[in-house]
């Protein structure tokens, strides 16, 4: 009995690690916008855009880490006042170690990679980890726009939808695209 029961946890540790709510910090997917924007480190300002309205990040002289590495950047997103995504950027010097976090945190993500070169042509593996879940993902890039940072997105994949749906109407209604 005793290993039938060791058998069936083992059988569902990945469902219970896909469980985990995506997140930074308590400031899961989906949370209102009052979480971060009654922490004073955030400034949080309306925008009319068709990807969201409202982002909020770090007031000048706040800092963060994730996975005991500073961060360098911090975007929440929202979208009718709920978190659609997470923008994180670090050092690139950091990104192994926070893609160890993540992977003992949400499992063993899937891995890409292509190359890349930097503006004086040399080389470089863009290794990126990719975690999918029903509604939403998780994408950490090793090199994003620059050699020397990272970058760590949450995506609330509904949201990427309701987006989409918004431009199409705009699209076909040229007057609420001004």
């Amino acid at each position: 009995m005793k290993a039938l029961l060791t058998a069936l946890a083992f059988a569902l540790l990945p469902t219970a690690v896909q469980a985990e709510s995506l997140g930074f910090k308590n400031n899961d997917l989906g949370s209102p916008l009052a979480r971060v924007a009654s922490d004073p480190r955030h400034a949080c300002r309306a925008v009319n855009t068709p990807i969201g309205d409202t982002i909020c990040s770090l007031r000048p002289n706040e800092s963060e880490t994730i996975a005991g590495a500073p961060v360098a950047a911090l975007f929440y997103f929202y979208d009718n006042s709920r978190l659609s995504g997470i923008q994180i950027t670090v050092a690139e010097t950091d990104f192994q170690r926070v893609v160890d976090a993540l992977a003992a945190k949400y499992g063993a993500g899937k891995l890409s990679s292509e190359k890349v070169k930097n503006l004086k042509g040399a080389d470089f593996e863009n290794r990126t980890w990719f975690w999918q879940y029903p509604e939403a993902s998780l994408q950490a890039q090793r090199y994003a726009g620059r050699v020397d940072k990272s970058v760590i997105r949450y995506s609330d994949d509904r949201a990427a939808s309701r987006v989409q749906q918004r431009r199409a109407a705009a699209a076909r209604d040229p007057k609420q695209d001004l």
